[in-house]
């Protein structure tokens, strides 16, 4: 049970974050689409000019870091017959267990990638907003549990506060900073493929993390314990930097559902 048990914490509390915030984008970002009707398509193909490269280079970034081997790549492709604006088509040794946990990492790849580029725009083009994230970034729990969710939802709403304060709203960089944010966040759902592909490799790292753990658990239960509050610590991290792209997800949804509204009303 103990090796249970700090199996699940190390799991949930590290890689499970990344795919709730996977999931939270995909909604956000179907929600949006669902939304805007027809319109969809035709603003996934503008903001694409942004976000599709970053989603695809975020992919290519990962298949170097696991050793695969990217055999073909384009960057932005609107005339595509199937609809697909971009893709990475990379080989790998499947024997190689490293390949095959990269293809985990290859397929969440734009959500690590597009949050990355988020915080540097932010860093570079609005440095005292960016400040300001990083404060409340650095209030929150430096260790995940159940009991934490609260904190972190209380930082969401700051850091929605910091970003769109009416004090930015004067600021050119700003306004540059929001079109390319909301670019960048209505491409960072992960397609059919990126899951498809990241599964397997996820299974195998699961594997290997639950075979630690049990020899940790007959070896040293302290250091299984160690083990453990480093990774769901190492998860704090992870959510910090993954609210970012929260942030962005659940505003353009928002402002879908507001300009929506306003549409309705008039219509009337």
């Amino acid at each position: 049970m103990e090796i249970l048990i700090n199996f699940l914490y190390q799991f949930i509390f590290s890689i499970g974050i990344i795919i709730v915030f996977g999931l939270l984008i995909a909604l956000c970002r179907r929600g949006f689409c669902s939304i805007v009707g027809y319109n969809g398509p035709r603003i996934l193909l503008a903001t694409g000019i942004v976000g599709t490269p970053i989603h695809e280079l975020s992919h290519a970034l990962f298949c170097i870091l696991f050793g695969h081997k990217v055999v073909e790549m384009k960057l932005y492709l609107p005339d595509a017959p199937n609809g697909t604006l971009g893709y990475v088509n990379h080989s790998y040794n499947p024997k190689n267990i490293y390949h095959q946990i990269g293809n985990f990492f290859i397929g969440i790849a734009p959500i690590l990638g597009g949050s990355g580029v988020l915080l540097l725009l932010m860093m570079w083009l609005t440095p005292d907003t960016f400040g300001a994230v990083m404060d409340t970034l650095g209030g929150i729990p430096t260790f995940v549990d159940f009991s934490s969710v609260l904190d972190y939802l209380g930082a969401l709403w700051e850091m929605v506060t910091h970003i769109f304060s009416a004090d930015n709203l004067s600021i050119w960089q700003w306004w540059v900073f929001i079109v390319l944010a909301f670019m960048i966040a209505s491409h960072m759902e992960l397609s059919g493929a990126d899951i498809k592909g990241g599964v397997k490799g996820l299974l195998i790292l699961l594997a290997l993390l639950l075979i630690a753990d049990i020899i940790l658990y007959f070896i040293d239960l302290d250091a299984l314990g160690a083990v453990t509050v480093a990774m769901t610590s190492f998860g704090a991290y992870i959510v910090g930097f993954l609210l970012i792209s929260a942030v962005f997800s659940l505003a353009l949804l928002l402002i879908a559902l507001v300009v929506r509204g306003i549409m309705m009303i008039f219509g009337k």
